[in-house]
C-alpha cells in the first residue's frame, strides 16, 4: 500500500491507552515491511521509547492528519478518516477552541458545554439566514436554515432527528431549532404558533421527565413535532406526536432516582388554598414518590415550576377548572399508591383512608374499587365467579391501574397540546419534522424499555446508513465516476432478530397470549429458536444466567433481564376497574378515547376471561407500529441529523472525558458515517483548488487554462496506484491517506526547493561576511593607532597639568593659614569689646529703673485723693435734688384734686366729636358717588357681553366660510379699543370708592360711641376709661385694617383675572382679524386660487401620487422614468398635499394621511429584491420637505429612519468585501488543506452569474449617491444615509468574518483590508466622512488588522489589545481561535498567547456588550436639518401628462 510509505521518522501516530482511549505518538525511526515492532515517543512526555508490537502491516497504529487538519470543521474532510482523528478533532475544537459543533457529512455533532453561551442571539440568526452550511461555522442554526431552505426552494417536507443520551441536550437543541423557524419563517418576535409550542415545553417537561442517574431533567418518552409552513413560509400549526412513554416510574423508582415531575410539583404546592381539597403530604409519605430517595432537585424549586406548568396550560386553552380536575387524577394515583393491600390476598379495611381519598377526588364507590383490586372474575361454565387474588397479584392489579390511568392522562394531555397547536389559517404546504428521540441505552440492569428504545434506535440508524449511502452515490453519479458499490454494515439482520418472524417480539407477543406465560419460558423459547434451531449471530446466552439473553446491537453489546418483559408488554389491567373507573364523569373521557383509538392506546384491558380483539394490542406491537408510522414520515422527508453528546457525566463545563464521548460516538453512528466515507473517496478537490496547492508537483505548461488535462496528466506519476484516486467532472477524488501522500510529497520537493535556496544564500551571506571582516580589520587597526597617539598626548598634558596642580595648591594652602589666623585675630577682638558694652548697659539699666519707679507711685497717690473728692460732691447734690423733688411732687397732687383739669379734658373730646360730624356729612356723599358708579359697571359689562357675541359671531362666520372673512373697519376698532380702556378705569375708580367708604363707617360708628360713653361716666372713673378706650381703638383699627387688606386682595385676584380674559379676547380679536386680512389679500391675488389643492381630493391625490412613484409589478411606469423627473417633484407634489390637509385643521386626518404615505413607501421598498435607488431617493427627499409642513407631519416622516436598512446593498457588499481578489494572486496560491470541499448531503448551488466584486459594490453606490443628489436631498441627510448604509455593510462583513473559518487568515485579510480602504476612499472622495460612515468601518478595520499583525510573544499581545479597542473582547478571542494558516510560512496561534491575551483583556475596561456579532438590526436615529421653507406652488410644477395627476389643480 502507498500509506506504508508515510510511516517515517517523525511521522505522527495514534495508539490505544486505557485512560485517554487513544494518545498521540511520534515514530523514532523509519518503517519498513517486516519489522514486528516501532519505536515511538509518546507526545505528553511520559515515556522517552516505547516498541509498539506488530503482528502483520495491518496491526499497524493509525496515521495523525497534517497540523493543518487540526480543529476541522467537518470531520469528512480529514486525511485520515478513523476514530482517533475524529475524537481528536472533537476534543481540539471543544476544549481550545471553545466550538461545541462540528460537522460529520451530514450529520451535526453537537457537544453539550454544560455553560450558556452566547451564540443565540437573534444577530446569530440574522448572520446565518440564506447562508451556505460549506460556507459557515457549524451551528444548530445552519441545519435549521438549510432544512427550511431546501423545503421552500424544492417544496419538499424536512425533517431534523435529534437523538442522543439523556443529559445530552437533545431538547435544547430542539427548541433553538423552533425558535429559528419562528424568526426567519417571518416573524420578528415570536409568533402566537411558536408560543404555544414553547409552552408546551414546561407541561411535556412535567408530566414526561424525571430525574435519573444521569440527567436531573431525563425526557423518559420521544417526540417528534411536525412544524407546518404555509406558502408564504411562515409557521401556521404544528402536531405532536409521543412514543413509549415509561409508564412503570410511575410505580417503580430505582435509588437516587424520582417520579415524574408533576407529583412533586403537586406536593410542594399542598399549602395553596385550592390545593388543599387534593389531601396531598409531603413526597416521603407517597408510596410512588419515596422509593427513590431523592425529593428534592438541587437548583429548582418543584412550587414555582409547576407555576409555569399551569401558566402553559393557560395559554393553550385548558381552562383553571380542567387543570384542577387534571391534578385531581394525579392526586388519586399518589393516594392509590398508598393503598394497604394484606397478604393473604385481602384488601385491608373499607375504611382505608387512601383508599377512600382515592375514590372521593376520582368519583367512584370505594366498596367496588376494593373489592375488585383484591378479586378477579372468571368464567366458569357459563357463570362468572370471583376468584380472590394473591397478595403480590393485588399490588400488581394496583400499579397496573395506576400506570393505565398515568397513559390515558398523558394521552389526553397530548392530543388536547395538538388541538391547540392546530393551524388556524391557511393550509399547511410543507412541513419540518423536528425528532428529539433517545439515543442508544445500555445499563447495569437492561429491561424492556431499554429493549424498545435501542431497537427503535437499531431502525434509526439503519435509515441513516441508507441515507448517508444514498447521498454518496449521488455525488458519484454527478461526477461521473466509474465507481463500485460500497459494502456498508447493514444492520438488517439485528432488526430481523427483533422484529422479524419468530423474532423476538414475535415471541413476547405469542407468551403474552398463553394464559401461563412466564418471563422463564419466554427466554427458552428464545434459546430454542435463535441458539439451538437456527442460531442467529446477533443473539447470543451469558454464561451465567438463564434469565437472560444477549442482542449484538450495531453500537454494543447489550444483555437483558427478562424479568418483567411480559407484564410490561402486557401493560394490561383488569375490566372490572376500568369499568369503575368509566362509570366516573372525572375520568370518562379518558377511556373514552381509548375505545375510540384502540391502536394508539398505551395498553390493553384484560376482562375476566377473553377480550375483544382491539384489547390484545400489546405495548411492542403497538411500539412497532407508532416506528413504522415514523420511519414512513422520516423516509418521506429529506432528513438532517443532530447527534448530541455528553462530554461528561458530573457536568462540568467544558470537561471532556474521552471514554464517554467515544462511546456516544460509537452509539450514535456518527463513526459509521466516517467508515462509509473513508469506504470511498472521503478527499474531493475541484482541479482549481488541487491545482493551486500542488502546481510545484505538476510538470509542463502551468497554464490556468488546461487545469483539468494537467492534473490528468500529472497524477498517474504521483500516485502510481490508479484505484487512490477517481476523475471526475469537476473534481477529483482521492482515497483515505492520498492528500497525506501527496502533502508529503509536496513538503519533500518544498524541502529540496529549500536547501537549494539555503545553499545559495548561505554562500552569499560568507561572501558579505568576508567583506564586512576585512573592512573591520582595517577599521579596527587605524582606531588603535590613533588610541596610541592620543595616549602619548594625553600624557604630556598630564604632566604639564600636574604642575599647574602642584602651584596651585602651595598657593591655597599657605593662603588658608593666612585666613585662618586673620579670622582668629577678629574673632578675639569682637569677644572682648562685646563684653565691655554689656558692662556699661547693665549699668544703665539699672539706674532707669529706679526713676521710672518713683514716678509710678507718686502718680498713684495723687489719684486715689481726686476720687475721695468727688464722691462726697456728688453725695451732696443728690440730697439737695432729692428736698426739690418732693416739693414738686406735693405741689401736683394738689393740682390733680380740682375740677377744672377735667374741664379742660372735655374740651378736646368734643373738637374730636366735630371732626367726626364732618366724615360722616363726607359719607352720604360717596354714597351718591357709588350709586354712579355701579350704574357705569353695569354699562361696561353689558358692553364687554356684546363684544364677546361680536367674537363668536365671527368665529362660527370663519368655519362656515373659510374663504370670505367680513371686513371690520377701522372706526369698529377704534370704538371697540376706547369702550374697553373706558371699562378699566371705571373699575379702578368703583375700586377706590368702596375703600373709601369701609373706611368712612368704621370711624365714624367707633368715636360716636365713644362719645355717649364719655357723656355717662362720672368724672371720678373718666381716667380709667379713657386709658381703655385707647386700647380698645387700636385693637379695632388692627382688625379692621386685616380685614380690609383680605378683601383688597380678592379685589386684586379678581382684576387680575379680568385682565387677562381680556387680553386673551383681545389676542383671539386680533388674530381674526389678521386672518380676513390674510384672506383678503389671497382673495386679491389670482395666481395663487390656481394653486391650491381641491381640499376633498387630497386623499386620492397623495394615494395616486404613491401609486405613480412607487410603482407596483404590474404597473408600466419604470423607476428610470421616476428618476429623470424633475428634482423634488414626487416631494413636492406630497408636500402640497400635506400642507393642504394641514391647513384644513383637520390634524387626524393630517396624521393618518402622513402615516399612509410613510407606510407606502416602506411598502414600495420591498416591490422587488433587487436595488433601486429611485425608491430611497424619494422616500429621503420626501422626508426632508415634509419636515418643514407641521410638527404631527415630522413625526410621521421620521418613522421612515430604518428605510435604509432595508436596501439589498449589504447583502452583496459581504461577499465583495470578503471574497474579491482585488488584488491579483494574494489569496490564490492559499488554498486550506480540505477547507473549500463541500460538505456531503450539502445541497448543491447552482452557480449563477459572477460574482460581486468591489467596482460593483462601488457602482451601486455611486448610483444611489448620484440618485439623492439630484433629487436635492440635504447634504446631512445623505451622509445619515450613508453611515447607516456603511454600518450595516461593516457589521454584516464582520459577523460573517466571525462566522468564517477559511476567512481568517493572513492573506485573506491583507486582501479583505485592501478592499475596505477603497471603499474608504470612496466616501472620502464623496465627502461623506463628515457624517461617520467612513468611523463606521472601524471595527472591521480592526479585524482585518488582527489578521495581519503578529502573534507570538508577549508584546503582541499587548499590541493587540491597544489597538483593537472597536472589537469586544469575544470578538477578539474568536477571531484568534478561528485564525487558520494557508500557507506553509504561517504558523496556527498558540493556546498561551490566546490565554495572554485574554488575561488583559480582563484589564480593559471597553465597555462593550458581552456578545460575539454586532447588532445588524440597530438603526441610528435621523436628525432633520431646519432649512427655510421655499414656496412651493402647484402652478410652478412642470408635472408630466403622463403621471396623470392633472385632478390635483382647481379648475
Amino acid at each position: 500500500m502507498a500509506t506504508l510509505e508515510l510511516y517515517t521518522k517523525g511521522a505522527g501516530v495514534w495508539i490505544p491507552d486505557p485512560d485517554a482511549v487513544w494518545v498521540s505518538a511520534q515514530l523514532l525511526q523509519d518503517y519498513s515491511p517486516g519489522e514486528n515492532h516501532l519505536l515511538l515517543q509518546l507526545s505528553n512526555g511520559k515515556v522517552r521509547h516505547l516498541h509498539y508490537p506488530l503482528d502483520s502491516p495491518s496491526d499497524l497504529p493509525p496515521l495523525g492528519n497534517p497540523d493543518i487538519l487540526e480543529g476541522e470543521n467537518d470531520l469528512t474532510a480529514l486525511s485520515f478518516l478513523h476514530e482517533p482523528a475524529v475524537l481528536h478533532n472533537l476534543r481540539v475544537r471543544f476544549l481550545d477552541y471553545s466550538s461545541i459543533y462540528t460537522y460529520c457529512g451530514i450529520v451535526l455533532v453537537a457537544i453539550n458545554p454544560y455553560d450558556q453561551l452566547p451564540i443565540y442571539g437573534e444577530e446569530v440568526i440574522d448572520a446565518y439566514s440564506g447562508q451556505d452550511m460549506a460556507d459557515m461555522e457549524p451551528h444548530i442554526f445552519s441545519v435549521a436554515e438549510e432544512a427550511y431552505r431546501t423545503m421552500t426552494r424544492q417544496e419538499k417536507n424536512q425533517s431534523i432527528i435529534i437523538s442522543g443520551e439523556s443529559g445530552s441536550g437533545k431538547t435544547v437543541s430542539a427548541k433553538f431549532t423552533m425558535r429559528y423557524f419562528a424568526v426567519v419563517g417571518g416573524a420578528a418576535q415570536q409568533t402566537s404558533v411558536e408560543e404555544r409550542v414553547l409552552s408546551s415545553n414546561p407541561i411535556m417537561e412535567s408530566i414526561g421527565n424525571a430525574k435519573t442517574i444521569r440527567n436531573d431533567n431525563s425526557s423518559r418518552f420521544g417526540k417528534y413535532i411536525e412544524i407546518g409552513f404555509g406558502r408564504k413560509g411562515d409557521i401556521i400549526g404544528a402536531n405532536m406526536r409521543t412514543y413509549l412513554l415509561e409508564k412503570s416510574r410511575v410505580v417503580f423508582q430505582a435509588s437516587a432516582e424520582r417520579n415524574y415531575h408533576i407529583f412533586y410539583q403537586l406536593c410542594a404546592s399542598r399549602e395553596l388554598p385550592e390545593m388543599r381539597s387534593l389531601k396531598l403530604d409531603a413526597p416521603e409519605n407517597f408510596r410512588y414518590t419515596n422509593q427513590g430517595g431523592e425529593m428534592q432537585i438541587p437548583g429548582t424549586d418543584d412550587l414555582s415550576d409547576l407555576e409555569r406548568t399551569r401558566s402553559a396550560f393557560t395559554i393553550l386553552g385548558v381552562q383553571p377548572d380542567q387543570q384542577m380536575e387534571l391534578f385531581r387524577i394525579l392526586s388519586a394515583i399518589l393516594h392509590l399508591g398508598n393503598v394497604n393491600i394484606q397478604a393473604s390476598g385481602r384488601s385491608s379495611e373499607r375504611n382505608d383512608h387512601s383508599l377512600a381519598v382515592f375514590s372521593k377526588l376520582l368519583g367512584v364507590e370505594g366498596p367496588q374499587m376494593a373489592h375488585w383490586l383484591c378479586h378477579r372474575r372468571l368464567a366458569v361454565g357459563g357463570e362468572m365467579l370471583a376468584k380472590p387474588m394473591s397478595g403480590r397479584q393485588a399490588v400488581e392489579a394496583r400499579d397496573a391501574l395506576a400506570k393505565h390511568i398515568y397513559g390515558q392522562l398523558f394521552t389526553w394531555t397530548v392530543q388536547r397540546l395538538n388541538s391547540a397547536l392546530r393551524a388556524q389559517r391557511g393550509h399547511v404546504k410543507s412541513f419540518i419534522g423536528v425528532l428529539d428521540i433517545y439515543g442508544f441505552e445500555t445499563f447495569d440492569q437492561n429491561s424492556f424499555e431499554q429493549f424498545c428504545i435501542n431497537y427503535a434506535n437499531e431502525k434509526l440508524q439503519q435509515q441513516f446508513n441508507r441515507h448517508v449511502f444514498h447521498l454518496e452515490q449521488e455525488e458519484y453519479v454527478r461526477e461521473e465516476l466509474a465507481w463500485s458499490r460500497i459494502e456498508f454494515s447493514d444492520n438488517q439482520q439485528c432488526i430481523n432478530l427483533i422484529e422479524g418472524q419468530l423474532g423476538l417480539f414475535d415471541l413476547l407477543d405469542e407468551e403474552c397470549r398463553m394464559p401461563k406465560g412466564s418471563d422463564e419460558s419466554w427466554v427458552q423459547k428464545l434459546y430454542d429458536q435463535h441458539l439451538t434451531s437456527k442460531p442467529h449471530p446477533h443473539f447470543q446466552k451469558p454464561r451465567m444466567s438463564n434469565s437472560a439473553f444477549i442482542v449484538l446491537h450495531f453500537a454494543d453489546v447489550v444483555k437483558y433481564e427478562c424479568d418483567g418483559f411480559l407484564d410490561k408488554n402486557r401493560d394490561t389491567v383488569f375490566e372490572e376497574l376500568v369499568n369503575i373507573l368509566k362509570a366516573s364523569q372525572l375520568v370518562a373521557e379518558l377511556f373514552q378515547q381509548q375505545e375510540n383509538a384502540p391502536s394508539l392506546a398505551n395498553g390493553g384491558v384484560r376482562p375476566g376471561k377473553r377480550a375483544t380483539r382491539e384489547h390484545k394490542l400489546t405495548v411492542g406491537f403497538q411500539f412497532r407500529q407508532s416506528l413504522q408510522m415514523l420511519m414512513d414520515t422520516l423516509n418521506s422527508t429529506t432528513p438532517h441529523y443532530v447527534r448530541c453528546i455528553k462530554p461528561n457525566d458530573f457536568k462540568e463545563p467544558f470537561v471532556f472525558d474521552p471514554k464517554r464521548t467515544v462511546q456516544q460516538l460509537r452509539a450514535c453512528g456518527v463513526l459509521e458515517t466516517i467508515r462509509i466515507s473513508a469506504a470511498g473517496y472521503p478527499s474531493r478537490w475541484t482541479y482549481e483548488e488541487f491545482f493551486s496547492r500542488y502546481r510545484i508537483l505538476l510538470r509542463g505548461l502551468r497554464s490556468p487554462e488546461q487545469v483539468q488535462s494537467l492534473c490528468k496528466q500529472n497524477l498517474p506519476q504521483l500516485i502510481p496506484d490508479p484505484d487512490q484516486y477517481c476523475f471526475g467532472k469537476t473534481k477529483v477524488f482521492f482515497r483515505a491517506g492520498q492528500v497525506a501522500l501527496l502533502e508529503r510529497l509536496r513538503a519533500e520537493r518544498l524541502h529540496v526547493a529549500a536547501l537549494i535556496i539555503q545553499s545559495r544564500v548561505r554562500g552569499w551571506l560568507a561572501r558579505i561576511r568576508y567583506a564586512r571582516i576585512l573592512w573591520a580589520m582595517v577599521t579596527i587597526q587605524r582606531y588603535c593607532r590613533g588610541a596610541l597617539a592620543r595616549r602619548l598626548a594625553l600624557t604630556l598634558r598630564y604632566t604639564k597639568a600636574a604642575l599647574v596642580i602642584q602651584k596651585t595648591y602651595r598657593m591655597v594652602v599657605v593662603r588658608q593659614l593666612f585666613l585662618v589666623i586673620r579670622q582668629a585675630t577678629i574673632t578675639i577682638q569682637a569677644f572682648t569689646r562685646g563684653t565691655l558694652a554689656r558692662q556699661r548697659h547693665r549699668l544703665l539699666v539699672a539706674e532707669r529703673a529706679a526713676v521710672l519707679l518713683q514716678a509710678r507711685v507718686r502718680g498713684w497717690l495723687a489719684r486715689e485723693a481726686y476720687r475721695r473728692v468727688r464722691a462726697a460732691v456728688v453725695l451732696m447734690q443728690c440730697c439737695v435734688r432729692r428736698r426739690a423733688a418732693k416739693r414738686e411732687l406735693m405741689k401736683l397732687k394738689t393740682e390733680a384734686r380740682s375740677v377744672e383739669r377735667y374741664r379742660e379734658l372735655n374740651k378736646g373730646m368734643e373738637v374730636k366729636l366735630m371732626q367726626l360730624q364732618l366724615r360722616a356729612d363726607q359719607q352720604v356723599e360717596s354714597t351718591a358717588l357709588r350709586e354712579t358708579l355701579h350704574a357705569e359697571r353695569e354699562a361696561a359689562i353689558a358692553e364687554v357681553e356684546a363684544l364677546k357675541a361680536t367674537i363668536q359671531k365671527l368665529e362660527s362666520q370663519k368655519h362656515e366660510k373659510h374663504q370670505q372673512w367680513p371686513v371690520i373697519s377701522e372706526k369698529e376698532v377704534e370704538e371697540r379699543r376706547r369702550a374697553e380702556e373706558k371699562a378699566k378705569k371705571n373699575r379702578k375708580v368703583d375700586l377706590l370708592a368702596s375703600y373709601v367708604l369701609h373706611y368712612s363707617v368704621f370711624f365714624f360708628c367707633r368715636f360716636s360711641s365713644l362719645y355717649l360713653t364719655l357723656l355717662l361716666l362720672s368724672s371720678s372713673s373718666v381716667c380709667v376709661f379713657v386709658h381703655m378706650c385707647a386700647e380698645w381703638q387700636h385693637q379695632a383699627v388692627s382688625e379692621a385694617s386685616a380685614a380690609l387688606r383680605a378683601e383688597l386682595d380678592e379685589e386684586r385676584r379678581k382684576y387680575q383675572g379680568l385682565l387677562r380674559e381680556f387680553a386673551r379676547l383681545e389676542q383671539r380679536y386680533d388674530n381674526l382679524r389678521d386672518m380676513s386680512l390674510l384672506t383678503e389679500v389671497h382673495n386679491y391675488n389670482p395666481s395663487y386660487r390656481n394653486s391650491e389643492i381641491v381640499p376633498q381630493k387630497y386623499s386620492l391625490a397623495v394615494n395616486t401620487i404613491l401609486v405613480v412613484f412607487f410603482f407596483s409589478p404590474n404597473d408600466n411606469i419604470r423607476v428610470d422614468s421616476a428618476v429623470s423627473l424633475p428634482p423634488g417633484l414626487p416631494a413636492s407634489v406630497i408636500f402640497l398635499c400635506v400642507r393642504q390637509a394641514d391647513c384644513s385643521g383637520d390634524q387626524t386626518r393630517a396624521r393618518s394621511l402622513c402615516s399612509a404615505a410613510v407606510t407606502a413607501m416602506k411598502a414600495a421598498l420591498k416591490v422587488t429584491s433587487g436595488f433601486e435607488p429611485a425608491r430611497c431617493t424619494i422616500c429621503l427627499t420626501y422626508n426632508a420637505k415634509g419636515q418643514f409642513t407641521s410638527h404631527q407631519v415630522g413625526c410621521c416622516l421620521q418613522r421612515t429612519a430604518p428605510v435604509v436598512s432595508r436596501l439589498s446593498i449589504p447583502l452583496y457588499s459581504v461577499p465583495a468585501l470578503l471574497e474579491a481578489e482585488t488584488i491579483p494572486g494574494l489569496c490564490g496560491s492559499a488554498v486550506k488543506l480540505g477547507t473549500s470541499r463541500k460538505r456531503a448531503g450539502s445541497d448543491p448551488r447552482t452557480v449563477g452569474g459572477d460574482a460581486p466584486t468591489m467596482a460593483s459594490v462601488l457602482r451601486e453606490l455611486g448610483a444611489l449617491h448620484t440618485a439623492l443628489s439630484h433629487q436635492a436631498l440635504p447634504p446631512t441627510l445623505i451622509e445619515q444615509a450613508f453611515h447607516q448604509l456603511t454600518y450595516l455593510i461593516s457589521a454584516s462583513a464582520l459577523n460573517s468574518l466571525l462566522l468564517r473559518k477559511d476567512m481568517c487568515s493572513w492573506s485573506r485579510g491583507m486582501q479583505i483590508r485592501y478592499n475596505v480602504s477603497i471603499l474608504e476612499e470612496w466616501l472620502r472622495s464623496r465627502s461623506l466622512q463628515a457624517g461617520g460612515a467612513v468611523a463606521t468601518l472601524e471595527p472591521l478595520i480592526q479585524a482585518v488588522q488582527l489578521l495581519q499583525a503578529g502573534k507570538k510573544t508577549e508584546a503582541d499581545a499587548r499590541a493587540l489589545v491597544q489597538t483593537c479597542t472597536a472589537l469586544s473582547s469575544q470578538q477578539i478571542v474568536k477571531i484568534l481561535t478561528l485564525y487558520t494558516p494557508h500557507s506553509d510560512l504561517d504558523e496556527r496561534v498558540t493556546l498561551n498567547f490566546i490565554r495572554s491575551v485574554q488575561g488583559l483583556l480582563k484589564q480593559r475596561s471597553d465597555g462593550h456588550p458581552p456578545q460575539i456579532l454586532m447588532d445588524v438590526r440597530r438603526v441610528f436615529p435621523v436628525t432633520f436639518p431646519y432649512l427655510p421653507p421655499t414656496v412651493v406652488h402647484a402652478e410652478q410644477l412642470v408635472i408630466p401628462d403622463s403621471l396623470k395627476i392633472s385632478f390635483l389643480r382647481k379648475a
